[in-house]
């Protein structure tokens, strides 16, 4: 019996051991510090991510650049990881060389849609490890002269600060969640025009061309900080590129200055939204437009459009519409404006400056009893129909932006390995199967210690 527990314990506890370094890191333990000019492996400040070369091809037309980015190398590595945190600690710009488009004027840090993972989470910050690299390192994204952003994941920025360098900047979810944060700051790419909303970059919740079918929902709760634009859908470069049929998209806005439109549809009045939309505020200013659809309009006749507001300061904005003046496409269907919810002050001071709707829901006790049902804003199944509003040919030029197979490979983004480490995650139940193991291995290590003794004394 010693015999074989001399045997037993070292087995046992290399069991243990091994048992122990598999269980797999989560999410929250990827991250990677990136800047412009790191020279590391991403694992810290000072180890900021060195990104790997020669991941495009600089002959193509439609030259994706953005991979030889580390910021894009970082995302990919925390794409395959699950999720993570990445910590910008300096300045990021990204320009003409950071970019993807057949032309000088409009660059994209884009991915390609095979990529996107949705339900993925990748958050934004420049606040890790009690450092606050904006303070120490002036650290943010600026939004060079050309470039645009669209993520490929859910996505979370908290204090973190994105400039503007130029008007008319899009931030885009790529049909993706979006969550804009506690200390979230947008700075205008001039401080003489803090208070003109082209200034700061828009914020939409589709592509910035590229069609797509999705579901985004954006959230904005960034206290005290200002943003411009507001979009639930695409940024637009005209018809044709639409937010395809079975969409429909949700904004919530719970605190912050909103000075430019809050729109449920596209930027663009020519990009329609295939589906309903809903816009609801629970608190913030706003000093624009809030419509129920946006610019685009609609791209059928039986969507709907809701506008919740629970509260909120309205004592500047511009109205609450059905829908942007001067749209193309399709009215809504059914428009609701739905105040069941607010106080009587905020109710009085948002029906003096509304218009458009189908129905206004009072708050209770204040409404006439059949406002109070809105029993329509569940149908508008028919938003399959209007297939016809998706050709619009003409608008096919840019037609390279459409293709950007490149960007489904980006196999050397891989590279830079010091953090993908973190990318041999495992399903969450490998991580009870381990520590069952583990606890096994410790049970019996404890049995065998107990035989030695035992036979010890005997």
């Amino acid at each position: 019996m010693k015999k074989l527990a001399k045997f037993l314990i070292p087995m046992l506890a290399l069991v243990l051991v091994a048992a122990l370094c598999a269980i797999p890191m989560t999410a929250a333990d990827n991250v990677i510090f990136v800047k412009d000019g790191g020279t590391g492996d991403g694992s810290a400040a000072d180890k900021a991510l060195k990104p790997t070369t020669g991941n495009y091809d600089p002959t193509t037309s439609n030259t994706a650049r953005q991979k030889d980015h580390a910021l894009y190398q970082a995302i990919v590595k925390l794409m395959e990881a699950g999720g993570g945190t990445i910590v910008v600690c300096g300045p990021i710009v990204l320009d003409v060389t950071t970019g993807q488009s057949n032309n000088e004027t409009t660059r994209d840090f884009m991915f390609d849609q095979s990529m996107y993972k949705p339900d993925v989470t990748i958050t934004y910050t420049s606040v890790y490890g009690g450092v606050d690299y904006r303070q120490t390192a002036d650290a943010k994204i600026v939004l060079g002269p050309t470039a645009h952003i669209v993520f490929g994941t859910a996505s979370v920025l908290e204090n973190i600060t994105v400039a503007a360098g130029a008007e008319n900047r899009a931030i885009c979810t790529g049909g993706n969640n979006l969550t804009l944060g506690q200390g979230v700051t947008f700075l205008p790419y001039d401080a003489s025009l803090a208070n003109d909303a082209k200034a700061y970059p828009a914020i939409c919740g589709g592509e910035r061309y590229r069609k797509i079918t999705a579901n985004p929902v954006i959230t904005v709760d960034i206290g005290e900080g200002i943003v411009g634009h507001i979009y639930g859908a695409q940024y637009g470069i005209g018809s044709g590129w639409d937010m395809l049929e079975g969409s429909s998209t949700k904004i919530v806005i719970k605190s912050g200055t909103v000075i430019g439109d809050v729109a449920g549809g596209s930027r663009h009045n020519n990009t329609m939204l295939f589906g309903n939309s809903e816009i609801l505020i629970e608190g913030g200013v706003f000093k624009g437009t809030i419509n129920a659809i946006g610019n685009g309009g609609f791209g059928d006749v039986n969507s709907t459009a809701i506008v919740k507001i629970s509260g909120g300061n309205f004592a500047d904005c511009m109205g609450v519409y059905d829908s942007a003046v001067g749209m193309n496409g399709n009215l809504p269907k059914y428009a609701l404006l739905d105040l069941s919810g607010a106080d009587k002050a905020t109710a009085d001071a948002v029906k003096a400056i509304s218009a458009g709707f189908s129905e206004t829901v009072e708050p209770s006790g204040d409404a006439p009893a059949a406002t109070t049902a809105a029993p329509a804003t569940t149908a508008a199944p028919a938003t399959t129909a209007a297939p016809a509003t998706t050709a619009a040919p003409a608008t096919t030029a840019a037609p390279a932006t459409t293709a950007a197979p490149a960007t489904t490979a980006a196999p050397a983004t891989t590279a830079a390995p010091a953090t993908t480490a973190a990318g041999t995650t495992a399903p969450a139940t490998s991580v009870t199967a381990l520590t069952v193991l583990a606890v096994m291995a410790l049970a019996s290590l404890a049995v065998a210690g107990v035989i030695v003794s035992k036979k010890v004394r005997g």
